[in-house]
């Protein structure tokens, strides 16, 4: 597959245009230190494949949904809604230009024109986002940010907040829609993962908003904070080898709650696009030298 880079002196940048615009690598120089999660293997899924049977790494972004469901609203009422969004299974178009990355995808059966910007300064990575809906219906849905990391067992989430809600059924964190006291339920660390051999998967979202999280790699030698003052929720996947044996951790900021449309529309959480209308945000990833805080 084809791929595009960006570099400086900190970070290298590695994206494949043909695989939803994936950032599959960020190294980051100054430790020799691959961020992301990464897989030896790619191939190209066809749209509306389940996201599962492919490489499941790097960042892919999501849109207008997580999970897969049927559109809820009159305007596209019952169409179906892919697994991980429309965007990680088809090629966008892809150019270099000025020490940028500019990515671009018009959706397959939703009449709408997804934008990223990727730029980077120094040790921080930036991202410019927009979608504008190119038809006379009302269009509604959310972004999620899909980044796995390459955790250890040292890592820690750097967080401040009391209570999250759980979103996915399990043994320490109980019931969907749980609220459970953060960083610590039921002599469970939120904050913290298990050792791989404990084979478990969490994922819940923070109440409170916040504007920034953070997660220390390496062992604890460097510290991922991603900031994202523009958008609302943040949720948080913990793969600790429970699925597919893999050993990761996704920070995910979303402009809706959560994760599929028709729960973002009992919640009333979503984007509402008028006809013709664009959306933006911004969302940035900062990396730097970190020493643990011993408390």
């Amino acid at each position: 597959m084809r791929i595009i880079c960006l570099e400086n002196n900190f970070i290298s940048l590695k994206l494949f245009p043909d695989l939803g615009a994936k950032i599959a690598s960020i190294f980051y120089k100054p430790q020799s230190f691959e961020v992301l999660f990464r897989t030896t293997e790619y191939k190209l899924p066809k749209y509306g494949d389940p996201f599962e049977n492919y490489d499941t790494s790097g960042i892919d972004e999501m849109f207008p949904n997580v999970d897969k469901g049927k559109y809820p609203f009159e305007e596209y009422f019952g169409e179906i809604l892919p697994d991980h969004g429309e965007l990680w299974s088809i090629p966008w178009n892809c150019y270099k230009k000025n020490n940028n990355i500019h990515c671009e995808v018009i959706s397959p059966k939703f009449n709408y024109i997804f934008k990223r910007t990727i730029h980077l300064e120094k040790n921080k990575i930036f991202l410019a986002y927009s979608v504008k809906n190119l038809s006379n219906n009302i269009f509604r849905g959310f972004w999620t940010f899909h980044g796995l990391i390459a955790i250890d067992e040292n890592s820690e989430i750097i967080l401040n907040v009391k209570k999250v809600i759980n979103v996915h059924k399990s043994k320490f964190l109980g019931n969907v829609e749980n609220i459970c006291s953060y960083p610590e339920y039921n002599n469970y660390r939120l904050n913290k993962f298990l050792p791989k051999s404990s084979k478990n998967t969490e994922k819940f979202y923070l109440i409170d908003k916040v504007t920034s999280a953070g997660l220390t790699l390496n062992n604890n030698k460097l510290l991922y904070t991603i900031e994202f003052p523009e958008v609302p929720y943040l949720g948080i996947w913990k793969n600790e080898c429970g699925f597919k044996n893999q050993f990761n951790c996704a920070l995910e900021p979303s402009n809706g709650f959560y994760d599929s449309l028709e729960i973002a529309k009992k919640y009333q959480k979503f984007l509402t696009f008028q006809p013709f209308e664009e959306k933006k945000w911004n969302f940035r990833i900062i990396l730097n030298n970190w020493t643990i805080q011993k408390s």
